[in-house]
């Protein structure tokens, strides 16, 4: 597949047109080979808050497809999320290869290495597919007869580093710490919030009118 396949398989003409939920779908779930190399020249030049929306409404919307039961893959599912969003905010548009990395590898194992087995509950078939497939039967279940039963102990083996975490958003929480902190200081009548007035400005002013 090259470049212009490429835009022919998300139906668009152009990068810039890459901003709905469903080009990224495409993109992620393609059952088609995907060279890392046109993967990476394709996002690096993506917009940045377009890529993060479509990351995070990406992971919410697969992650409603998992099963009751299945706690211990959504709990995984949830803990690449913030990775990969984090990844994201802390890279340049053309430096995102951390970001890029992790998302082919999520592709790879979400759509072809990961191994759920299923088993037919009212037909006793057994079955083994990926991780894509089974949150899809998992949501067609709702409109069908058939009844499933998932094992996904095989598929958790899914490695994140831990220094993947967002940095920015850390940055974000101390930012909103200091400011509570702030909030309280003025609501507890230390400084007006209004009209703060620095001790060393009021002696210049009566000093000033001194030499009247």
């Amino acid at each position: 597949m090259d470049y212009n396949q490429l835009l022919d398989l998300l139906e668009i003409d152009s990068l810039d047109e890459f901003e709905y939920f469903e080009h990224f779908v495409s993109l992620v779930e393609c059952d088609e080979e995907i060279s890392y190399e046109l993967f990476y020249k394709f996002l690096a030049a993506a917009n940045s808050e377009v890529l993060d929306d479509l990351t995070d409404n990406y992971f919410e919307d697969i992650l409603k497809g998992v099963p009751d039961d299945g706690m211990e893959i959504y709990t995984l599912l949830e803990t690449i999320r913030p990775a990969l969003t984090g990844l994201l905010k802390n890279s340049y548009s053309d430096d995102r290869i951390s970001y890029v990395d992790e998302l082919y590898k999520f592709r790879n194992w979400y759509n072809f290495d990961s191994i759920v087995h299923i088993k037919r509950l009212n037909g006793e078939r057994n079955k083994d597919v990926t991780i894509s497939e089974a949150l899809s039967l998992c949501r067609m279940e709702k409109f069908s007869e058939d009844k499933y039963r998932y094992d996904f102990s095989d598929c958790l083996d899914y490695e994140i580093d831990e220094y993947t975490i967002s940095i920015d958003a850390k940055l974000d929480e101390e930012y909103e710490e200091i400011m509570e902190e702030d909030e309280d200081y003025y609501e507890e009548g230390l400084i007006d919030k209004d009209f703060p007035v620095i001790d060393g400005e009021i002696y210049e002013e009566d000093d000033n009118e001194d030499n009247y």
